[in-house]
This record gives structure tokens, C-alpha cells and sequence, in this order.
């Protein structure tokens, strides 16, 4: 019966609704009430687009053939559809309308879906005795399921109000009786998990008091995609149920998203923002109840709801009576404010005349200082010059000392590791030396050529290198970390095991000696200058920084162990 609106609006107030009930706290309560209240100042260009469709309509109806009932027949229902919670008045017209045409086309099912159709109206417009006369005419063993269904789900609805305006107990005992009877009865008719099935078991768990069990199935039916009508229904028993339960906090965002929802489809029969007047009123908010009342009156005259209204005088009169008292003790404060504002006035004159000489003086006074406090401007001024230059070359000497110590670490470390180098190769060489003599003597050319061939250069020079390796991480012990923070993380040096430093590092380990000349470093590590230059590019392009302040950023990064 009703379309899915997915509008851009629609779908951010069922997000705010979503956010609201995930939280309780007072400032998405306060959020959610303020863009309910950008939705009551936009009614107008929601009722605009309603006019604008009901146009559309009225248009298609004037130019329909009279002989095709059934296209003027289904034109009349649309607009009934529209009017239906828009205005009252109207969509009985147009009721009687697709009733007259049913009659002519001598359709049964369309008879009795038309007089179910102005019962329902009747029962919007707190005419429950005509709504009883129309659902008499019907017999609802011959109808279909679904009409039976809503025949009866209507019957349930319009006793369930005769009883809430009920004054007194049989009547209204006997008519919530009728009202259970009928909504069961509505219920056995509809499919298993469809909305109005899932609806009316919630609905008549809340009516027979099971309120944690009705809560259940209206919060599993807001986890389904919902009509905006759907949605409001569903969020505005489900503001009821909390209300009844005593937690009406919990209650104001379903209430509003309800509120909101009738508001985006023009629907005036809009009980959630009575019920939210009600609820602000009691907390005190006054400006709000006004707000929403005002709102609900103005739904309730433009539709015509009798009931309705008899709710909203019930408790507008309570508003403005409290807006009224508020406004006159705010006028008396007034009044009290005023009186002591002119005894304060006469005094604050004669405060300023004392004031006046005062002024005078201390002017006078101002100047000596001013002109004291200049000098003084002067004299710290330059003593703030002289500190800075202290303080500059403080930090060059500390930097110096630095250096110095760093460098002199470095020179004690490898002047030692070059002496034991030296010392080691020497007594090797000798020996080996020792060794060729001798054989060369007695002439055994083959047994030379074995042990120039048992000389193995390439190992010596690994076990060089680590001998440097070692060294250096002695003298840099956090220095492969250090260098890894220099590179993008899916870039980072992982040394192999039973590796001390790679071909890589060790070219950055001489560097961060203060050996920075490509051929001094190829020399040292037997590469050649290109291999060295291609390394150095390659590490530096995998480093987050420029690469003109790689290099300087190694010397600040890496730390000496001092």
C-alpha cells in the first residue's frame, strides 16, 4: 500500500535512528531532537512535494476517458492513498469516489476493499461509530485473505481506540476484549514473517502487557528495510513500550524518528510528536513541548483527527500556561534587575567622577614608568642578545666536544683493531715466508706452488672484514636498528645468520667513519667505484628521506658507545 521512500533525508535519520540506539547519551539525544525540529521547519517543502504528486494525480484523472472505470477507478485510489494520512476530509471524498466506480464495475473484491478503505478513514477521524457501520456492511467470510486480514486488523484497531477514549471500565474492558479477538483473528490470516505478521504478534504482547517480548519483535522488525510508514509505526510502539516500561529516555529517539518519518511523508495523523510534547513537557523542556504540540495541533486541524485534537488541547493549554507563568517571572526578574540597575547606575557616576581625578594622576605616574619600563626594554633586549650568543656557542662547543670525543673513540678503537690486523698479517706472512724459503732451498718447486695455492686470499679478507664488522658494531652497537629507521618499513636490512654486517651496511659503517670517498671505500672492501656508487643509490632511494640528507641523517641517527 505505501512506497518505499529513499530519499537522501529518509536515509540519514534511519542512520541517526541506528546511532541513538546504539548510545544514550544526552548530546546524540540533543542532536536527534534538533534535527527533528529541521524536519518540522522543512514540513512545508515536504507538503509541497505532497501537493505536487496529489497534482500529478488529479491531472491523470481529468484527463482519463469517462468509460474506463478501471483507469479512473485506480486513479481515484492513488489519490485516496495520498490523502489517506495527509487529509481527512479529502481522502473520504475520494473514498466514496472509488466506492461509486467499484459499484459500477460490479466488482466485488473492489466494493469491499473501498468500504474498508472509508472505514479506515473513518477510524483516523475518531468517527469509530460510522467505522462500525461501514465494516457492518461487509460479510468477511467471502472476502480474500488479505482483505480479511486487514478487515479484521482494522475491526482490532478501531476497538483498541474506542477503549483509550473510554471514560468508563466495562466499555472500555469490553472493547480492548474485541479488539484482542480481532487482531488475533488478523493475525491467523497473514504469512509467517511478513511485517504485519511480525507486527501484530509484537503489537498484541505490548496490549496484553508482555512488554520485553513485544521490545524483541518491534527491534527485530527495525533490523528489516522499512517503508517510511512502516518505519514510524514500528519506531512509535516502540516509544510506547518504553514509556510503559518507565524508561522514557530510552523512548525520545524512537519517538522521533517516528516523528520524522510521518513528517517526510506529510503524514498529519502524527501521534510520536504528541507523545514527545508529553514526554518534553514533563522534563521540564518547555520550549520543546511547545515546539512539538504546536506542530501536532496544527497536523490535527489540517487533517481533521477529532481525537486528536481532544490529546492536543489536553495539553497545550498545561504549555502555554507554563510559558505564560515563565514569561511573567521573567518580567518581574526584569523589574528587580532595573531597580538595582539604577541604584547601581547613580552609583557607578559618582565612581567615575573619583575615577576622573584619579585617572589624572595615575596618568602622570604611567609616564615615568612607561619611560622607566622602556629602559628596561632596552636593557633586557641586549641582554637577551648576549645570552643567545652564550647560548650559541654553548651548543658549538658541546657539538665540538662531541666530535671530539667520537672521533677520538673511533681513532682509539681502530688504531687498536689496525695494530692487531697488522701484527696477525705480519706473523702470517713471515711464517708463509719462512715456509716458501726453506722449500725453495731444497728445491722442491711443487711443494712452493702447494703452499702458494694453500693461501687463501678471499678468506683472509672475509675474515678481515669481519674483523671489522666486529669492530664497528663494538664501537655502533644499535647502528643496524638505528639504519633501519632511516628506510621505508617494507625496505628494512635483515642480517642472515652468522652475519654481523652485509656489503651494504659496511659501506654506510665506513661512511659513518668519516670515510666518504667512493674509491677509498672500493679500495678498502676490493669493489670497484661503480658497484660502490650503485649501492649507495640503492639504499638511498629506499630511504622516507631526500637523499642530499641521507647521509647527514646518519651521522645524527647512529650513536657512539661512549
Amino acid at each position: 500500500m505505501f512506497k518505499i521512500i529513499q530519499s537522501p533525508r529518509f536515509l540519514f535519520f534511519l542512520l541517526l535512528f541506528l546511532i541513538s540506539g546504539l548510545s544514550k547519551t544526552w548530546g546524540q539525544e540533543e542532536a536527534l531532537l534538533k534535527e527533528l525540529e529541521v524536519f518540522i521547519e522543512k514540513a512545508p517543502q515536504y507538503d509541497a512535494q505532497k501537493w505536487q504528486k496529489i497534482g500529478s494525480f488529479r491531472r491523470q484523472l481529468d484527463s482519463a476517458p469517462q468509460e474506463d472505470l478501471r483507469l479512473r477507478h485506480h486513479l481515484n485510489q492513488e489519490l485516496l492513498n495520498e490523502y489517506r494520512v495527509f487529509k481527512q476530509d479529502s481522502a473520504f471524498y475520494y473514498g466514496l469516489r472509488t466506492r461509486e466506480l467499484a459499484e459500477k464495475l460490479q466488482d466485488n473484491e473492489l466494493i469491499a476493499a473501498a468500504v474498508i478503505n472509508l472505514a479506515d478513514i473513518s477510524v483516523s477521524a475518531g468517527m469509530y461509530k460510522e467505522a462500525l457501520e461501514y465494516l457492518s456492511l461487509i460479510e468477511p467470510e467471502g472476502l480474500p485473505e488479505n482483505l480479511r486480514s486487514l478487515y479484521y486488523g482494522l475491526m482490532g484497531r478501531c476497538y483498541s481506540e474506542m477503549a483509550e477514549y473510554s471514560n468508563l471500565k466495562q466499555f472500555s474492558e469490553k472493547y480492548n476484549r474485541l479488539a484482542r479477538e480481532y487482531r488475533e483473528k488478523a493475525l491467523a490470516l497473514t504469512d509467517e514473517g511478513t511485517f504485519f505478521n511480525v507486527f501484530l504478534q509484537s503489537y498484541i504482547q505490548f496490549k496484553e502487557g508482555n512488554l520485553e517480548r513485544a521490545r524483541k519483535g518491534f527491534l527485530k522488525l527495525l533490523g528489516r528495510e522499512l517503508n517510511s510508514r512502516e518505519l514510524a509505526l514500528t519506531s512509535f510502539i516502540l516509544g510506547e513500550i518504553y514509556v510503559e516500561m518507565g524508561e522514557k529516555q530510552k523512548a525520545i529517539p524512537h519517538l522521533a524518528v517516528a516523528a520524522m518519518a510521518d513528517i517526510e511523508t506529510s503524514a498529519k495523523e502524527n501521534l510520536a510528536v504528541i507523545r514527545l510534547s508529553e514526554i518534553m513537557f514533563e522534563k521540564g523542556n518547555t520550549r520543546l513541548a511547545s515546539v512539538y504540540i504546536h506542530k501536532a495541533n496544527e497536523d490535527a486541524s489540517f487533517y481533521g483527527a477529532q481525537q486528536r485534537k481532544i490529546r492536543v488541547g489536553a495539553i497545550l493549554p498545561l504549555i502555554e500556561e507554563q510559558i505564560i507563568d515563565r514569561i511573567e517571572r521573567q518580567r518581574s526578574r526584569l523589574l528587580t534587575q532595573n531597580v538595582v540597575m539604577g541604584f547601581l547606575l547613580i552609583f557607578v557616576i559618582a565612581l567615575a567622577v573619583v575615577i576622573l581625578f584619579q585617572v589624572r594622576k595615575l596618568k602622570r605616574a604611567r609616564k615615568v614608568i612607561e619611560e622607566a619600563h622602556e629602559n628596561l626594554k632596552i636593557i633586557n633586549r641586549e641582554l637577551t642578545a648576549v645570552n643567545e650568543k652564550i647560548n650559541l656557542n654553548n651548543l658549538e662547543l658541546n657539538r665540538v666536544n662531541h666530535l671530539l670525543l667520537e672521533a677520538n673513540k673511533i681513532k682509539e678503537e681502530y688504531i687498536g683493531f689496525f695494530f692487531t690486523q697488522d701484527a696477525d698479517i705480519f706473523e702470517k706472512f713471515r711464517d708463509f715466508k719462512s715456509r716458501v724459503e726453506v722449500t725453495a732451498e731444497e728445491g722442491k718447486l711443487d711443494k712452493v706452488k702447494y703452499l702458494l695455492s694453500t693461501y687463501d686470499l678471499k678468506k683472509e679478507k672475509e675474515k678481515l672484514l669481519r674483523n671489522f664488522d666486529e669492530a664497528f658494531i663494538k664501537l655502533f652497537p644499535n647502528f643496524i636498528e638505528e639504519f633501519n629507521s632511516l628506510l621505508r618499513p617494507e625496505e628494512q636490512i635483515y642480517i642472515k645468520k652468522g652475519k654481523i654486517l652485509n656489503k651494504e651496511l659496511r659501506i654506510f659503517a665506513l661512511i659513518r667513519l668519516g670515510i666518504t670517498h667512493n674509491e677509498i671505500i672500493a679500495q678498502i672492501l676490493g669493489y670497484s667505484v661503480n658497484s660502490i656508487y650503485a649501492y649507495k643509490t640503492k639504499l638511498r632511494n629506499k630511504s622516507w628521506l631526500d637523499k642530499k640528507d641521507f647521509d647527514q641523517k646518519l651521522f645524527e641517527n647512529t650513536t657512539l658507545k661512549l
